[in-house]
C-alpha cells in the first residue's frame, strides 16, 4: 500500500507491508556455517527458557496439569485395563524406541545437518528447532521427575512426567508449526501411539503421559515462537521532490 502527499516541495509516506511464510528470526541469524553461528544457536537456547515463561506456556502447563489432575483417579484402573497379553500390547512395542531422547536427539540433529548440506534454509530452520525443542523439553522433564519423585506402575522411579511423551509431543508440535496440519496430523499420531504405549509397558501412569505431552508442547511452542513473531522495519526513504519512510512487516503463519 502507497500513501502519497505532496505540498510545497512535497512530503511522501510510502508504507509497504510484506507478509512471508519464511522465518522472520531466522533472516537475522548468521547461516549454519557463518561465524558466530554457534554462539547464536547458544543464545537462543537461553532464550527459550526466558520465553517459556509467558502466558501461553502457562496456558498449555495449566490445561496439562488439570487433565492430569482429573485422570490421576483413574490411573490404576487404567493400568489394570492395558495390562495383560493382547494385539495392542504388541501393536505398541515401538513407542519405547521411538521416545526415548537417544533416539530424538538425534534425529533432530540428522534433520539440521541433512538440511544444512542439502542447501535448504526451511529444513535447516527446522532441524534447528528440533534440537532446541529436545534441549528445552528434557530440562524442565527431567528436574520435574526428580523433583516430584513419583513411583512407576512397575515400582520404578521417576514416574512423572513422562519423558517419552514429552519428547515427542515436542517434536509433533515443531512440525506442525512449521508444515502444518499435513505433517502435524501424522507426527502427532505417532507421538500419541508412543504415549499409549508407556501404559502398556507398565512403565508410566495415564496422568504421567498426559502431563508430559502437554509439557513437551509448551516447550516446542516457545522455540517456535519466531513463527509468531510480527517484526517491523522502518527505513527513511528519499525521492525526488519527495520524502517519506518505508514500514515494512515481516511475519511468519501462526
Amino acid at each position: 500500500m502507497r500513501i502519497r502527499r505532496t505540498a510545497g516541495w512535497g512530503v511522501a509516506a510510502f508504507v509497504t507491508g510484506a507478509l512471508t511464510t519464511a522465518p522472520a528470526s531466522a533472516q537475522d541469524r548468521p547461516s549454519d556455517n557463518e561465524p558466530g553461528a554457534a554462539a547464536q544457536f547458544f543464545r537462543d537456547v537461553a532464550s527459550d527458557y526466558i520465553h517459556f515463561f509467558s502466558k501461553e506456556s502457562a496456558i498449555w502447563i495449566v490445561t496439562g496439569g488439570g487433565l492430569a489432575l482429573a485422570v490421576h483417579p483413574a490411573d490404576e484402573a487404567i493400568r489394570d485395563a492395558t495390562q495383560g497379553p493382547s494385539t495392542l500390547t504388541t501393536t505398541l512395542e515401538g513407542g519405547e524406541w521411538y521416545g526415548q531422547g537417544l533416539v530424538q536427539i538425534p534425529l533432530s540433529v540428522a534433520w539440521w545437518t541433512i538440511g544444512h548440506s542439502m542447501g535448504s534454509a526451511r529444513a535447516s530452520s527446522v532441524g534447528r528447532d528440533l534440537v532446541r525443542a529436545q534441549i528445552n523439553t528434557a530440562s524442565w522433564t527431567y528436574p520435574l521427575k526428580v523433583a516430584v519423585g513419583r513411583t512407576r506402575p512397575n515400582d520404578g522411579p521417576r514416574s512423572f512426567p513422562s519423558g517419552h511423551a514429552s519428547a515427542t509431543f515436542a517434536t509433533a508440535m515443531v512440525l506442525q508449526d512449521h508444515y502444518g496440519w499435513k505433517v502435524g496430523v501424522p507426527v502427532f499420531a505417532v507421538a500419541a501411539y508412543t504415549a499409549a504405549s508407556r501404559l502398556t509397558d507398565n512403565k508410566h501412569w495415564a496422568s504421567d503421559v498426559v502431563f508430559g505431552a502437554f509439557l513437551g508442547i509448551a516447550s516446542a511452542r516457545t522455540v517456535t515462537i519466531h513463527l509468531r513473531t510480527t517484526h517491523v522495519t522502518v527505513a527513511p526513504l528519499l525521492s525526488s521532490g519527495a520524502a517519506g519512510v518505508q514500514l515494512s512487516l515481516a511475519r511468519s503463519g501462526t
